[in-house]
């Protein structure tokens, strides 16, 4: 049986439970510094200029706040109190109305849900308001009910009249008292200057921060809207600026606590106790963030928007702690070589460079590691780069046949099974990367730019021994010679890869090797250059696209570091080429050759399975025992979740 549409449906009562006030008002309603902004900030939302605080010196004393912003009428009131989320800015509107008679200014609201009417119950279950404006003034008793039925209960206890405007709050403190120090303090951490706004304590002036003579840069976020990035060294301003770290403000209030954690959550930027840390300040003024600040303003919401300006903050704090401790940072990089310096001193010059760049990265990305763990890093960096020593021994075999056997049991005398190890790992991972180039390098559905670019960066070594990943590098110079001569690219390069050139059916890189001088060792130029165009799958290479790498080459030696000398390699690849072309050379320098992605993957394939094959049979292999226990093993399924 189904009840008729039309029978009334009975009602049933909401009902709250004991902690609901703290789940819905949180560190409002249990923070005592977090009520006592926002009791201020509600003032100021008010058009306030003028806010008093009688702050108790013990408990059971009464906390009094007034203001002399626009009051509020009994109907206003009762509203605004005892509307659950009430819309502040649907309301009232973002920008602050004034009181009748008050000259007013550019103010934007704080609050947008009303939660901070309740930071009185952080200090008791019962306070008192009183509220006056347009000649009449009410006082009204609220009181914290721990029953289901309602969470807190307002009654009018008074109505009068009054001339004037303002709000006044008193609570006896039962719970949650600080110092009168610690208030004050708090209060000028929390607000910037605004002439029109002034707190006293206990008749005490807080003196608001003040950001007049910071050095101040402006950043534009893209789709976000500008900030402001202000940094202070505190040697020379100290006077009311008592933080240290990373402040972030909106609208003159400061969101959350100063810290040197990083803003991603991970890491930080500074070790608080270092003397730089404690010197270097930075303060973000975000006002495009006020609709991601949480109610409680102890941080911001997760969302799209802030992770832009986080971003863009963070990348530019760093740019300023990289310049500040530039000096630092080369003496901690030459001590840490000196500790390493056997080590460090017996690589070869490509290798004590990339271990150079290697301390460069790691001070950066890791502000805070101490010297002594920076010279333990590097002792690993440093090893790992003296093992890839076994890559010099492979270019040897690679030119060995395999049927050489002279010389290749002479190669053999110099291993041991660590390194034939680690050469047998270096050969693994180029037959892996034959066979992921041969499943995309005919399909024309292939990008050539994302997909098979980055691969063939990491197979420079197909093209021959010479090319070998460890020495050549991505060329950005180079890639813009080409795309000058090319008047630009014709469509443009998608994501962060500037060194690569697109074309519409095809696209180039540019990797080079440096020349070192005999004496000293420093960099010399360029000795070498190789470039890579890769066509789309079904492509089929003419004399005309050999003419056109041939112009690429007599461009690039207008390129920074190219001479007549530099040797020049330009390989084009496609899926097959018309009959009767064949490799160019132009001088003595440079080298021009069509060949298919088939070609090149078979020669690269034969060449080292056969390596891997005859190392395989003339070494032991060395593996770690838990590692190859856990790739071996079936993967466990979590059947929980």
């Amino acid at each position: 049986m189904t009840k008729k549409q039309d029978q009334p449906i009975p009602e049933l009562p909401f009902m709250f439970g004991d902690n609901f006030l703290d789940d819905h008002a949180g560190h409002i309603v249990n923070d005592p510094k977090v009520a006592i902004i926002e009791l201020i900030a509600n003032a100021y939302d008010a058009g306030a200029k003028n806010v008093q605080i009688l702050w108790p010196a013990q408990d059971k004393d009464v906390f009094k706040i007034a203001d002399d912003g626009t009051g509020m009428s009994a109907d206003e009131f009762e509203r605004r109190w005892k509307t659950w989320s009430y819309n502040r800015v649907k309301e009232q509107g973002e920008d602050v109305t004034f009181p009748p008679g008050v000259r007013s200014n550019s103010r934007i609201a704080f609050g947008r849900n009303g939660k901070g009417r309740h930071a009185a119950f952080c200090f008791g279950d019962e306070y008192f308001v009183r509220t006056y404006k347009d000649g009449e003034q009410v006082r009204f008793r609220v009181v914290r009910n721990r029953t289901v039925s309602e969470p807190f209960l307002c009654q009018q206890v008074e109505i009068s009249k009054k001339d004037g405007h303002g709000t006044e709050l008193e609570v006896v403190v039962e719970r949650n008292l600080i110092s009168q120090e610690s208030v004050i303090e708090l209060i000028g951490s929390k607000f910037l200057v605004d002439p029109s706004f002034e707190v006293k304590v206990n008749k005490h002036k807080v003196t608001l921060i003040d950001l007049k003579n910071l050095i101040t840069k402006t950043l534009i976020v893209k789709d976000v809207g500008e900030i402001e990035v202000h940094y202070f060294d505190s040697e020379l301003y100290n006077k009311t600026i008592k933080f240290k770290g990373i402040a972030w403000w909106v609208n003159k209030r400061m969101v959350g606590s100063p810290s040197w954690g990083g803003l991603d959550g991970e890491g930080a930027y500074l070790d608080g106790r270092t003397n730089l840390a404690k010197r270097y300040s930075f303060i973000v003024s975000a006002d495009i963030l006020k609709p991601e600040v949480k109610a409680d303003w102890t941080g911001f919401n997760a969302s799209a928007k802030f992770n832009k300006v986080r971003d863009a903050v963070d990348a530019h704090v760093i740019s300023i702690l990289n310049g500040l401790m530039a000096s630092t940072r080369k003496e901690k990089k030459t001590e840490t070589i000196r500790h390493n310096r056997e080590l460090i001193g017996n690589l070869s010059s490509v290798s004590r460079h990339i271990v150079g760049e290697f301390i460069d990265q790691v001070q950066e990305k890791c502000p805070t590691i101490s010297e002594k763990d920076l010279q333990r890093v590097v002792e690993v960096m440093g090893t790992m780069e003296k093992s890839r020593s076994g890559l010099e021994i492979l270019q040897q075999l690679e030119k060995c046949s395999p049927e050489d056997i002279d010389s290749w049991n002479e190669i053999m005398k110099q291993w041991t099974a660590k390194e034939a190890s680690i050469v047998l790992g270096e050969l693994d991972r180029r037959l892996k990367l034959i066979k992921q180039l041969e499943s995309l390098v005919d399909s024309k559905s292939t990008d050539e730019l994302h997909d098979l670019q980055p691969l063939f960066e990491q197979g420079l070594w197909m093209f021959g021994p010479e090319f070998e990943a460890i020495e050549f590098r991505s060329n950005r110079q180079l890639a813009t010679v080409i795309r000058e001569l090319l008047g630009g690219t014709k469509e443009a390069v998608k994501g962060t890869r500037p060194d690569f050139v697109c074309l519409p059916d095809c696209s180039l890189g540019t990797y080079s090797t440096f020349s070192y001088e005999s004496t000293g060792g420093e960099v010399a130029g360029v000795d070498r250059v190789l470039v890579i165009e890769l066509k789309k799958g079904g492509f089929k290479l003419t004399q005309k696209e050999l003419d056109q790498a041939r112009d690429y080459a007599k461009e690039l030696r207008k390129g920074d570091g190219v001479t007549t000398v530099t040797k020049i390699d330009a390989y084009v690849l496609g899926s097959a080429f018309e009959q009767g072309l064949d490799y160019s050379k132009y001088g003595e320098a440079t080298k021009v050759v069509p060949m298919t992605y088939g070609t090149l993957l078979q020669r690269a394939h034969s060449r080292t399975f056969n390596l891997q094959k005859r190392i395989n049979e003339s070494m032991p292999v060395i593996k770690d025992k838990e590692i190859e226990d856990v790739l071996s093993s079936p993967v466990q399924v979590d059947l929980i979740s």
